[in-house]
């Protein structure tokens, strides 16, 4: 589901927020649904949605059975779509960071402390996983 709706939110939205023309160093603003994109631009999204769902999957256990697929699946739209490309215009779109000398060769900053952050996030806003501290496990349904 990461990869499937990763895709389209960042061919619709992501991709243009991450690398359109940086606003105040901090989010794109040209480029949504891939508009202008010339056939070389083509293997580069792809290349970088590869990345976003990437960062997107880390986040999916740390929620697993925390929330429902629902919940699970609007959160990686939210993350395909605006949480890592922001990060991803700070840094490797030439955004604020950029301008102070951050470099991140291979995505370890960008792609999985981004995802690892959200993950965390998300389970601190979620709580232990149902039964993690009880001194009986639950019963299974029969």
């Amino acid at each position: 589901m990461d990869a499937c709706i990763g895709g389209i939110v960042w061919w619709a939205i992501g991709y243009a927020f991450a690398y359109g023309d940086i606003m105040n160093g901090f989010i794109g603003t040209t480029g949504f649904f891939c508009q202008g994109f010339g056939t070389g631009d083509y293997a580069n999204w792809f290349f970088q949605w590869a990345f976003a769902a990437t960062a997107a999957t880390i986040v999916s256990g740390s929620l697993a059975e925390r929330v429902n697929i629902l919940t699970y699946i609007a959160f990686s739209a939210f993350m395909t779509g605006f949480i890592y490309p922001v990060v991803v215009a700070w840094t490797w779109g030439g955004g604020f960071l950029t301008g102070w000398g951050f470099s991140d060769f291979a995505g370890s900053g960008v792609v999985h402390l981004t995802g690892g952050i959200s993950g965390l996030a998300g389970a601190i806003i979620c709580g232990p996983r149902l039964g993690k501290f009880d001194a009986k496990p639950p019963a299974l349904p029969s």
